[in-house]
């Protein structure tokens, strides 16, 4: 090679190194757009996002601000991922947009060495405390199952009895999601959320195992616990996954209700009640729902789907004594044929239950705890329709 060639690539070189340099010492800025779509207004509503970032774009997460209107605001910034340089891959955002029916907010993300500092938050604090781990007024177990092991908000709000997720096989044996061999890993720290998640494997039949991932995610402004737990089944030997918390409830008698469509609502009275609601997807003449309550050995047909309601219920219930309730919602329910179900019993058992109608390579359950006051409408906030609709985020990606 001759010299003059060596030297152009030598300038090339220095010449992209500077650029590189100086790109990671400029402060750039980003425009996020978030819309709420179902017609609900939003007070500091919990809101998540992930952003990529080209190596050495962002050298730490912590070189970061969220504008609104040109003013710093709330917001909690964390590596999810990091370059071999050290460099932030994958930056998670959480914060808190208050936004009207149908209206969008522009957030500015600024980052690099010299964006300005953001406002200090508070919320909630993680620590280890025995055998679980304390997040606010929370309490989760170190091995996914139990899973939410003590609520104390106004009072406690968890019981004894099964508490996390679970699988049942093609045998009809049941099998918990979580347990001795489970890794935990706190993905978020706060203060203004907190995420956790537990993985493992579990054995079906002796001689064949399915993984698992387990996320809680808990928000500082909202009395709300957001499970999920994904289940990995390449040989399809799982027929049904459900979601079960024992719930401490007050005197009786409880109210409970679901969206129906429209409002449905009952009474359990009595240590031995139980209501049930099933809902079967199939085809347009199979899919209906039905509720059935009474005594847990004789329940009795209470409503049904008929006439012009919908087919469909919308994935959401109450629970609640005198003080307070607990709303439970659940995303997607009924969007895959199969048959779902809500049950609580007179012992405050909650238990939700998805059943494909065919074997699945992978099962995947959501469910959200919000516990409130009562009356609901004073002390809820936010409602489970809300929950079920979150806010949309968008952007474009650093390049």
């Amino acid at each position: 090679m001759r010299k003059s060639s060596l030297r152009v690539l030598l300038r090339c070189a220095l010449f992209v190194a500077v650029v590189v340099v100086a790109r990671a010492q400029e402060t750039s800025t980003l425009q996020i757009r978030v819309a709420e779509t179902a017609g609900i207004r939003r007070g500091t509503y919990p809101t998540s996002t992930r952003i990529k970032f080209p190596r050495g774009r962002l050298p730490d997460a912590r070189q970061t601000v969220l504008l609104l209107d040109g003013k710093p605001v709330q917001a909690q910034f964390g590596a999810e991922s990091s370059y071999s340089d050290g460099s932030v891959e994958w930056l998670t955002l959480d914060f808190n947009p208050s936004v009207g029916p149908r209206e969008e907010a522009t957030y500015t993300l600024e980052y690099g060495p010299n964006a300005r500092r953001g406002p200090a938050s508070r919320g909630l604090e993680v620590s280890r405390v025995q055998d679980a781990i304390q997040i606010g007024n929370v309490q989760l177990g170190l091995d996914g199952f139990p899973l939410v092991t003590s609520l104390n908000i106004r009072q406690q709000d968890i019981g004894q009895g099964p508490n996390g997720f679970s699988v049942v096989d093609t045998t009809g044996t049941a099998h918990n999601v979580g347990g001795k061999e489970s890794k935990v890993d706190i993905r978020k720290t706060g203060p203004l959320a907190v995420l956790v998640r537990y993985s493992g494997q579990i054995m079906i039949g002796g001689s064949s195992t399915v993984g698992y991932g387990t996320r809680v995610e808990i928000p500082n402004s909202k009395s709300w616990v957001k499970a999920t737990t994904l289940v990995a089944d390449p040989d399809r030997r799982i027929r049904e996954i459900a979601f079960s918390v024992p719930l401490a409830l007050g005197a009786q008698p409880w109210q409970w209700d679901f969206g129906t469509g429209s409002w449905t609502y009952g009474l359990l009275r009595n240590p031995t009640d139980v209501v049930t609601l099933t809902q079967s997807v199939g085809t347009a003449q199979t899919t209906k729902w039905e509720i059935k309550t009474g005594s847990a050995d004789q329940p009795q047909l209470y409503e049904m789907t008929a006439g012009h309601r919908s087919t469909v219920a919308e994935g959401w219930g109450h629970i609640q004594d005198a003080r307070e309730a607990v709303a439970f919602a659940v995303p997607d329910f009924g969007a895959e044929a199969g048959t779902y179900s809500f049950s609580i019993d007179g012992a405050g058992h909650l238990t939700v239950r998805w059943a494909p109608a065919r074997p699945l390579g992978h099962l995947e359950l959501t469910v959200y705890l919000h516990f409130v006051a009562t009356p609901v409408a004073v002390g809820a906030v936010t409602s489970p329709v809300a929950m079920l609709n979150p806010l949309i985020v968008s952007f474009t990606n650093p390049k």
